[in-house]
């Protein structure tokens, strides 16, 4: 198979992402979400979500605001916006 550019950007950019933390405070609990996987192709990401001392793991639609930063939506009615950018490398 040939690699594009297309392809190696993908690549180089879901690099970026591994093992990042979020850390977000919905007001009870501090919730902290970890990156496992992000799909460009799908355009979803995969997310480590510990609360409460309980981890559990969704996938969300990835979307793109109107600067084409990278988002995906959480709560009981969707209503936090967690910005992708936000994440940070943890070592």
């Amino acid at each position: 198979m040939k690699e594009t550019s297309a392809t190696v950007y993908q690549e180089d950019e879901v690099r970026k992402f591994y093992i990042s933390e979020f850390s977000f405070d919905d007001g009870e609990y501090e919730i902290i979400f970890n990156i496992i996987d992000i799909s460009f192709v799908y355009e979803t990401i995969t997310v480590a979500i510990t609360r409460a001392g309980r981890i559990s793991q969704d996938m969300f639609p990835l979307l793109r605001d109107k600067n084409g930063k990278l988002y995906f939506e959480f709560g009981m009615f969707y209503e936090n916006k967690i910005s992708v950018d936000d994440f940070k490398e943890v070592l």
